[in-house]
């Protein structure tokens, strides 16, 4: 990896705070604006301002960087995991700890690096709840960093993307055709505290325009299905039928946005070509793209195919980054365009990563806009 990285900072980190008490209904055909989390959720000391919809994520980049489950920090009864939680108490003292640990690393950011987010629990822990202090011995030999930045000049962002237009079928090649349609499986981690096992599910997936979208799942528990039909996205599964939440929503449109032929639209000028990567044994030119102050979005395209290969965005949060990743696999030819045949996701939510793997995909005209629409609930 060719990209500088901001080095770690000696940081500790316990765990948590308060969590949940009501998850947010959204009943309007848009999105409204993300309440802090102090208005959501009971007994929120630290994170005052913190978006709601950012609660859990933080809550899981936490866990997982101490690779502790939430018992750790928040009070519970029984085994059952869905219930028997009282997560704004304070009486574990890792809690309160945890507050302390949260108001320090803010206050080194904030004095130290300018309120940038160079440290995080992660920092130290690494996915242990005690840090390490001293180097281990014997120490690790001296290796030689004047390679580093050396090789040819790199390509423009205009013309890394001009090349992977071209890779999968040009920017029309799509367009000519109504609808995408996809068959396979969705694999995603099921399961719970020390006993996560991979279920595997069948899936359909039916896309005709970013704001066009239909996935249903079947499981042994019955069929769900998630769709998209411009600004209203909705969830049904075998008891409801529900308008999505403000979170929800987004993330149906980030799902539809995976199946585009051609994935980043942005102008050239937006993008900024900032190294070279490996991605397994592929080399990969590095392309960044700001969206907004708090987030960035990462293309890693293949420098040999022009393909798109990881598509990450990083969203930084008062207390810790959130991190997305896609990445695009097994490429083929479907009528003049090249598509990916398996999309494997992940964030910091430990139950997240998926992988999809779909054995047909296919074009057609045909689609009649009234399959987006928000069904019935079942009787």
């Amino acid at each position: 990896m060719k990209r500088r990285r901001i080095g770690s900072v000696v940081c500790v980190m316990w765990l948590l705070f308060a969590l949940q008490t009501a998850a947010v209904n959204v009943k309007s055909q848009g999105s409204p604006p993300d309440k802090p989390a102090e208005q959501t959720f009971k007994n929120i000391q630290v994170l005052k301002g913190l978006p709601s919809s950012q609660l859990y994520p933080v809550m899981w980049f936490i866990r997982d960087s101490l690779g502790v489950h939430c018992d750790y920090c928040h009070v519970k009864q029984g085994t059952d995991l869905d219930k028997g939680w009282t997560w704004e108490s304070d009486d574990k003292p890792q809690k309160v700890r945890a507050r302390e640990m949260m108001r320090m690393v803010l206050d080194v950011n904030r004095a130290t690096f300018g309120g940038g987010q160079a440290v995080t629990c992660y920092s130290c822990h690494r996915g242990s709840t005690d840090v390490a202090r001293a180097v281990p011995l014997p120490p690790l030999a001296f290796t030689s960093t004047e390679a580093a930045g050396k090789g040819g000049a790199l390509p423009t962002a205009e013309q890394i993307l001009s090349r992977y237009v071209a890779a999968v079928g040009g920017r029309d090649a799509a367009s000519k055709f109504g609808a995408t349609l996809l068959k396979g499986t969705l694999e995603r981690r099921v399961g719970s505290k020390g006993k996560i096992e991979i279920a595997t599910s069948e899936i359909e997936v039916v896309v005709k325009a970013p704001d066009k979208y239909l996935r249903t799942m079947k499981t042994p528990q019955g069929v769900t299905a998630h769709g998209l039909n411009g600004a209203v996205g909705w969830i049904r599964n075998n008891n409801d039928s529900r308008r999505a939440s403000a979170e929800e929503l987004a993330r149906l449109r980030s799902a539809a946005a995976l199946y585009d032929a051609v994935k980043v639209t942005e102008p050239p000028a937006q993008l900024r070509v900032i190294g070279t990567e490996k991605i397994g044994d592929r080399e990969t030119y590095v392309v960044a793209l700001t969206v907004d102050p708090k987030t960035t979005k990462l293309y890693f395209f293949d420098t040999q195919t022009g393909l798109l290969l990881r598509q990450t965005t990083n969203t930084s949060t008062m207390i810790a980054p959130l991190a997305e990743q896609v990445d695009f696999e097994d490429y083929r030819e479907v009528d003049g365009v090249k598509l990916p045949f398996t999309l494997r996701t992940s964030d910091v939510d430990a139950f997240s990563p998926s992988t999809r793997r779909f054995t047909e995909i296919k074009h057609s005209g045909a689609v009649d806009d009234a399959v987006f629409n928000m069904p019935a609930a079942p009787k």
